[in-house]
């Protein structure tokens, strides 16, 4: 038993996760960048919701070898930085030095942390411009014959 439980651990060695909880009103897109400015991820939160990221899908147990220039996947990215943004692109929030295996709060981290409220549409009016005593609408009367 201590035989395979050895021979797993190097799977989970590159292994890194974090846990996005959005806690906030509003539904935000949330960037996971690595430490060096990588794009790493990107995902929608609705509110109240969360989502675990993993930066490791599909390469357990692969190594990079001793020439880091041809494959940088594993160089270490950690910590993490979380970016949260409104839906319409304004920022919402960042939570910096993210280390594996934390939880980050939308509303746990520095910045304004609210979304502009959302445009109304124009409504067209209900009643016609001009000075009427009374509004009929626009329904032609039969035509006698």
């Amino acid at each position: 038993m201590k035989r395979w439980v050895i021979c797993l651990l190097p799977l989970f060695a590159y292994a890194g996760s974090v846990r996005m909880i959005n806690n906030s009103p509003y539904t935000l897109r949330a960037v996971v960048r690595g430490s060096d400015g990588s794009y790493l991820n990107e995902t929608i939160i609705q509110s109240q919701k969360e989502t675990v990221w993993t930066d490791s899908y599909g390469e357990f147990g692969s190594y990079g070898g001793a020439n880091s220039s041809v494959n940088d996947n594993y160089r270490s990215k950690t910590p993490y930085t979380v970016l949260w943004y409104c839906m319409g692109g304004s920022p919402y929030g960042v939570c910096d030095t993210v280390g594996t295996g934390s939880v980050v709060l939308s509303q746990g981290c520095s910045g304004n942390r609210m979304c502009p409220p959302k445009k109304k549409e124009a409504v067209p009016p209900s009643q016609p411009e001009g000075n009427y005593l009374y509004y009929t609408p626009d329904e032609s009367p039969p035509l006698s014959q």
